[in-house]
């Protein structure tokens, strides 16, 4: 199995919904939920999402693209990002990814981000996807330490945050086209994770994965 293949082989069973790497028919689907106006987002939120915020549906669109299929060679350093379909009835609704950063395997830190389409959000799908995430990355992929950046505004992501058991360990002011926000920096260690309540209730079905781990291993 090629480095780029291994992915396909993941299947995340989430209860209700699934996740898997995108094929290329299920990435274009995404990219046209994601350039469509306000599927994602408020117009008044988009600042929460760089890939949105400032550019046009087409733009959107092939960005959202170029990004995944750049992804999808895991062994391209510094760093790793795993981009993963969120799939209700077999649908496309959302991205999830998880990324190792630059010193991966030295340093076991990932990070996540993720969006859904409207008709989703709210329903606690963006919180299971979240908690399969890192159930892969601190059981598979023998994390240490897993971290997310939240605008203040961006409430409904600091909620997933606390109510998987990240704590906030920092916070700071960006400077982005001449407005001031506060970002808030989350921290959730492996050992935390791995004895949460959040982990016994949430609890994805996670297959197909030792290819994966051989090639984040290297």
């Amino acid at each position: 199995m090629s480095t780029v293949t291994a992915q396909f082989a993941l299947r995340i069973d989430m209860g209700g919904a699934e996740m898997a790497a995108p094929t290329d028919a299920q990435l274009a689907e995404l990219a046209r939920h994601a350039a469509t106006p306000e599927a994602v987002l408020p117009v008044d939120q988009t600042h929460f999402v760089k890939w949105i915020d400032g550019r046009t549906p087409p733009e959107i669109e092939r960005q959202r693209i170029a990004r995944v299929q750049s992804n999808r060679d895991l062994t391209t350093r510094p760093g790793w990002t795993l981009d993963l379909a969120v799939l209700v009835d077999g649908a496309p609704v959302g991205l999830q990814s998880v990324s190792g950063f630059e010193q991966w395997p030295q340093q076991r830190t990932v990070g996540t981000t993720s969006w859904l389409i409207a008709p989703f959000q709210g329903r606690g799908l963006g919180t299971r996807a979240r908690a399969a995430v890192l159930e892969l990355a601190f059981l598979h992929l023998d994390a240490d330490t897993a971290k997310s950046w939240v605008l203040e505004e961006n409430t409904s992501s600091a909620r997933v945050s606390t109510a998987l058991g990240y704590q906030l360990v920092d916070s700071h002011v960006l400077v982005e086209n001449g407005r001031e926000l506060t970002e808030h920096v989350y921290e959730l260690r492996r050992r935390d994770w791995l004895g949460s309540a959040a982990r016994r209730r949430y609890g994805p079905v996670i297959t197909g994965a030792d290819a994966l781990v051989r090639v984040l291993s290297r």
